[in-house]
């Protein structure tokens, strides 16, 4: 590039500001309002697909996931902060003394893309955690434990920004996959006022360990106590540890049973594992049990082989891993306590320690150890890459921008 004289462009202030006009332009052009805006919650507006569902709740018990490799919460579907903050304003020191103009909200500036039935559609993070909560938690429980369930949804989406399991989106509606999701448009008032202020009370919440987004896993009901990640999942995280969870009694599924013919279990143990010997001895069948720290079974000896616990929970369809098995002369009779993983954040628990006084920042800290609650940073800039959005500092490679949030 030459000057008008004729000399070569050497000055780098001059270069930097050329540049500097040029990326401001592709920016203005890649502004959401150049191409249609996020659903934000009003009827009607949604970028991509129709609406989907209505108030139906997710179900409650869902098939074993990974926490440590890729979480998954089973769910019903429909204090002191340790460390930093209570609450949206205190997450930013305080509102202080003087007039001061009233910050925009984390969740409105945030949009994600979201693989739902429809298709993928644009959604800014307070529309998507109002469906959340109105598929994954009943709205009749305590607003502490809503507003506790809240965060620990936001926690599980921001992550989903950098560690998406689909290409095309953050996150989708699959409850066994990501988090279920209601459309709020298409509940009742009533119901979907609940879940936004749960929302509201806490924008931009998130949960921190040692400085990191945490793998906020939560479920139904843990039977009375939850369970290591470790333990379920087999990698070890610091803040998924068993821990108490009382005043769950009142659970649909605190216990329950699950009865199998006894052909088809020696039948199913057998697939299993070809080893497997059964004595003339129905009581020899059943052999030594060994525990987990959560009261879960860890491994159970049948037909003289081992099998572990969450094995046996995924093959025989069973609540959870916290189980005794009696045998019969006709069937296989499992008993167990509690609903779902039991890792992290129990729903019921939640709602039991709401209930006697606890704020969501107490529930928070108890069912996830050592955690931080934080307002999360807002990033200066997000980038669509791989057809999603994630954050980062300058654009990956080849990519332009896609939006400027909070601009």
């Amino acid at each position: 590039m030459r000057s008008k004289t004729g000399g070569n462009l050497r000055d780098p202030l001059l270069a930097a500001l050329i540049l500097a006009l040029l990326w401001a332009a592709l920016a203005i052009l890649a502004l959401p309002g150049a191409g249609g805006g996020a659903d934000t919650g009003a009827s009607g507006s949604t970028m991509a697909g129709s609406k989907s569902g209505g108030e139906g709740d997710s179900s409650d018990a869902k098939a074993d996931g990974g926490s440590a490799a890729g979480s998954r919460n089973d769910t019903l579907g429909e204090g002191a902060v340790s460390g930093r903050q209570a609450g949206p304003e205190a997450a930013e020191g305080g509102s202080g003394s003087g007039q001061t103009a009233p910050e925009a909200s984390y969740d409105e500036d945030c949009r994600l893309e979201v693989l739902t039935a429809e298709g993928v559609r644009t959604m800014d993070l307070r529309f998507y955690l109002t469906g959340v909560l109105l598929a994954e938690m009943p709205v009749t429980f305590p607003q502490e434990a809503l507003k506790a369930q809240a965060v620990a949804c936001r926690t599980y989406a921001l992550r989903g920004l950098d560690r998406s399991r689909h290409p095309e989106a953050a996150v989708c509606t699959d409850a066994h996959c990501c988090q279920g999701w209601a459309d709020p448009a298409q509940v009742s008032p009533e119901r979907r006022a609940a879940a936004e202020a749960a929302v509201e009370a806490t924008d931009g919440l998130a949960l921190y360990y040692d400085g990191a987004l945490i793998d906020a896993t939560f479920f139904a009901c843990s039977g009375g106590r939850t369970e290591d990640a470790a333990a379920v999942w087999g990698g070890d995280l610091p803040y998924l540890r068993s821990v108490a969870s009382p005043g769950e009694e009142e659970a649909a599924h605190f216990t329950d049973e699950t009865r199998i013919p006894l052909e088809e279990f020696q039948a199913a143990l057998e697939d299993m594992d070809g080893a497997v010997r059964f004595p003339e001895r129905l009581g020899a069948w059943v052999g030594s049990v060994r525990y987990t720290a959560g009261g879960g079974v860890a491994v159970m000896e049948l037909g003289g082989r081992p099998f572990r616990g969450t094995q046996l929970r995924k093959r025989f369809g069973l609540r959870s891993t916290a189980f005794t098995l009696e045998l019969t002369a006709s069937e296989a009779v499992f008993t167990t306590r509690g609903n779902g993983h039991r890792v992290g954040m129990s729903q019921y628990g939640a709602a039991a320690m709401a209930q006697s006084g606890a704020d969501f920042a107490a529930i928070l800290t108890w069912y996830y150890q050592g955690v931080e609650i934080e307002k999360a940073p807002r990033p200066g800039v997000l980038f669509r890459w791989n057809r999603r959005f994630s954050t980062a500092l300058r654009p990956p490679p080849e990519a332009g921008p896609a939006f400027f949030p909070g601009l």
